[in-house]
């Protein structure tokens, strides 16, 4: 039985709205400076473009590394109160940004503000779940994902106005701000949903990694893959094709994302997850070959479109068909298994991509990869279609 209370069929409460508020304002304070960590750390601290480049990568190799922990922690203790640490933790890593007079200093600060991160982002699902009715857990989950969506396409030209206008120490000082504001209403949040019936001496590794959650969590890392190969090689493809403004295709994604989510997830709720996820995966997979072939600015954003419907329904689905599957008293090992195999796609992908990319020279590399990266969706697809049939999962 799980220990939240759903209030009937009512998906807009009061806990839910503030949460989904918290959960932008970190999704702000995220974007907002991470534009400009490269230039305020070659500029102003020194250090060359490729320790700025480690620098910048440590925030997810923390989350890579602490994610599985993240989880147990949120089954284990009070969700609210966790999260606020988490908020704690980022803000002070931000202060620390804006006052960094040295490469070490910045890097322990750049530790601390990704595991505040880390746990964060996790902790924020969980706690978002008590909250959801369970009938609802697709649309919850795709409302939930749109914080990050908005912040990933408005936030980073907020930061650069910022800088621009008043300094980048200003713009880390307005990041520390937003986590500051989303303790401030937690203060405000009172619920025995967040509190763990059962106290759990022991930790065994199904409290750290949900086995039972792979194919959900392998479906979901395979779309970070992707994401990893697109922001990593699209704008040296585009140049190799000639075609210009090519940053329009995240605008556009960014765009169709937002208005497909919350669909997506009553569609899942209303007629199961293998209807969204498997037709998903296979727009996704098309997506990826109309990029491979594309020879024009209007394929390109074809294809942002074609990803952004694909993705943007599957995603929400997988977390939320995870979280269902597993269950809500275990919504935070769920959660993290789940990132933790995002974090691995996202990281792996533009390594392997590189990889391929020296092998095979000009257009051809590119092409290779991306068709490379349509078979893996496909792959992706045969293996829910026979786990979920096998399952009895609708």
């Amino acid at each position: 039985m799980s220990n939240h209370t759903d209030s009937g069929e009512k998906l807009w409460n009061r806990n839910y709205i503030m949460v989904l508020v918290v959960c932008t304002l970190s999704a702000f304070s995220f974007y907002t400076n991470q534009t400009i960590l490269s230039k305020f750390l070659t500029n102003d601290i020194g250090a060359t473009m490729t320790l700025a480049g480690t620098i910048v990568g440590l925030f997810s190799l923390t989350s890579l590394f602490c994610r599985p922990f993240c989880g147990l922690m949120a089954d284990r203790m009070n969700k609210i109160l966790l999260l606020m640490i988490s908020n704690i933790l980022m803000t002070a890593g931000l202060i620390g940004f804006a006052f960094a007079g040295s490469i070490p200093f910045f890097v322990v600060m750049r530790i601390i503000n990704g595991l505040g991160f880390a746990i964060g982002s996790t902790t924020q699902v969980a706690l978002c779940t008590c909250f959801i009715p369970k009938s609802r857990m697709g649309e919850g989950i795709g409302y939930m994902g749109l914080s990050m969506v908005l912040a990933s396409a408005t936030a980073p030209g907020l930061g650069i106005a910022i800088a621009q206008a008043m300094g980048m120490k200003a713009v880390f000082l307005v990041s520390a701000a937003m986590p500051v504001a989303g303790c401030v209403l937690l203060m405000f949040m009172h619920s025995d949903a967040v509190k763990p019936k059962n106290e759990k001496k022991f930790i065994r590794f199904e409290d750290i990694l949900e086995w039972h959650a792979w194919a959900f969590s392998l479906c979901g890392g395979m779309f970070s893959f992707i994401n990893g190969i697109i922001n990593a090689y699209i704008v040296l493809y585009s140049d190799l094709r000639g075609i210009a403004d090519v940053s329009l295709y995240f605008t556009v994604y960014a765009v169709c994302l937002f208005i497909i989510r919350p669909l997506s997830g009553k569609l899942m709720d209303k007629k199961g997850i293998r209807l969204t996820v498997l037709p998903a995966m296979l727009l996704t997979a098309v997506s990826m070959i109309v990029l491979s072939q594309s020879t024009s600015f209007a394929m390109i954003l074809l294809s942002a479109v074609l990803r952004a419907v694909g993705q943007g329904t599957a995603q929400p689905s997988l977390q939320a068909g995870c979280i269902n599957y597993i269950g809500r008293d275990r919504s935070g090992v769920a959660t993290s298994t789940y990132y933790l195999f995002g974090d691995v796609g996202q990281g792996i992908g533009p390594m392997l991509g590189g990889m391929a990319l020296e092998m095979i020279a000009g257009i051809g590399g590119y092409q290779f990869l991306f068709c490379v990266s349509a078979g893996i969706l496909v792959a992706g697809l045969l293996i829910f279609e026979i786990y979920t049939r096998k399952k009895g999962i609708r």
